[in-house]
């Protein structure tokens, strides 16, 4: 019997799943199966995974979305641990060493997922939503208890692709729920959560495929998305036996994550229509969403993504601009002007350079911040950053003779 089952939904993914499969094939932990189920593929993924027939076991179904092709690899699955993967994802050759040595060493811990790269669709390490390695930075590994986080949103870095879980406890918690299209693996971590904590290992160990902003912000301004978001926390929260003000809270909360998420991709895609009822939404739920200094650190941070993924500070202007003229009548008053919204953008990517050690860059961006926005001149953060970059301007430079 194998130790770990290594589960593959595929559909349409002829481009990238023998990439895929080599990456596992090529793990320095030999101790796995590979299931693969074809989710009613129309393209050539049967000829493209001939190759590979002794090596996975191969399903095909008619198309039935994840759900269903996960649950039907799970009931073939013979391993101690599962681990989940995209068809068009990649692992590191140590991912499955590195993960089923800290779930061995801690029996407590129910998932195990690591911090994922983005690549784009010809496998080149990428910029996208403001990052170029999603999850927290660090080194050692982390154990925390995230069952009350994962009712806010997907905190698992790098999808289903970076988990592994133990088998017993995903027959303890029940299959994938059929009923959902999408994210129906953030539904199973919180399922999850409610067994034991979660470990995260803070290094890349999966590349984590993505095809650019529109996708995202599509799906996310989508109704159904944000009616399957407030599903999923509607259905783990039932039979809460907490404080019932802190479900309240718990239920608030991922409602405006879903509506400022809608919101700001509204805006992002220029639909000002779709932008404005969200955010109508999102201020319902959170009122503090409606003063200036909420408005402002919405509209900054998205800018900021803008301008890290195309290295524009134009198209970040651009969006600032757009979303604060787009803004609902009665949130006018409260509009955070255009030059301070613009002037934070550029004390951000100063505080980004900072940390880069860049200092000229530093100064470049830090005057054209201070111009549009000096009152930032009263955050201490802005002080030091200011007083450092001035002080390495004042040195002098080693003669070389």
């Amino acid at each position: 019997m194998p130790r770990v089952s290594v589960i593959i939904p595929t559909y349409n993914s002829a481009r990238f799943i023998a990439a895929t499969l080599d990456s596992v094939l090529a793990q320095t932990d030999q101790d796995f199966e590979i299931i693969v189920v074809d989710d009613g593929s129309t393209d050539n993924t049967r000829a493209v995974l001939q190759p590979y027939l002794d090596r996975i076991t191969y399903i095909y179904q008619q198309n039935s979305e994840r759900s269903a092709a996960r649950n039907n690899a799970l009931r073939r699955a013979g391993g101690e641990y599962v681990a989940f993967l995209d068809s068009d994802d990649l692992w590191a050759p140590e991912k499955l060493e590195r993960q089923i040595a800290v779930l061995e060493a801690n029996p407590q811990v129910s998932l195990v997922f690591s911090q994922a790269r983005y690549i784009d669709e010809n496998g080149q390490p990428i910029s996208f939503c403001g990052q170029t390695i999603d999850g927290e930075p660090g080194e050692a590994v982390k154990i925390a208890d995230y069952s009350i986080p994962l009712l806010s949103g997907n905190v698992v870095a790098g999808g289903g692709s970076a988990a592994v879980v133990r088998r017993w406890m995903l027959d303890e918690v029940g299959q994938f729920d059929l009923d959902l299209v999408q994210s129906e693996d953030w539904d199973m971590w919180v399922r999850l959560a409610q067994l034991g904590p979660f470990a995260y290992i803070p290094e890349p160990l999966t590349s984590y495929r993505v095809y650019g902003w529109k996708k995202l912000l599509t799906r996310q301004m989508d109704e159904e998305n944000i009616q399957q978001h407030l599903q999923i926390v509607d259905k783990n929260l039932t039979g809460w036996r907490g404080d019932a003000q802190e479900k309240q809270r718990l239920r608030a909360g991922a409602e405006r994550t879903a509506t400022v998420l809608a919101a700001l991709a509204a805006y992002h895609l220029g639909d000002t229509a779709a932008g404005q009822k969200y955010l109508r939404r999102a201020v319902a739920v959170d009122a503090e969403l409606a003063k200036h200094a909420g408005l402002l650190w919405l509209v900054v941070d998205r800018a900021k993504m803008i301008e890290t993924d195309t290295g524009s500070y134009d198209e970040a202007l651009a969006f600032i601009r757009r979303m604060l003229e787009g803004l609902p009548e009665e949130l006018a008053r409260v509009r955070p002007s255009f030059r301070r919204a613009a002037g934070w953008l550029y004390i951000s990517g100063a505080f980004q350079e900072h940390e880069r050690g860049n200092l000229p860059a530093v100064r470049s961006l830090l005057r054209r911040g201070l111009v549009a926005a000096p009152g930032a001149l009263r955050n201490r953060g802005v002080l030091s950053m200011l007083r450092k970059s001035m002080l390495a301007r004042s040195q002098p430079r080693e003669v070389q003779g």
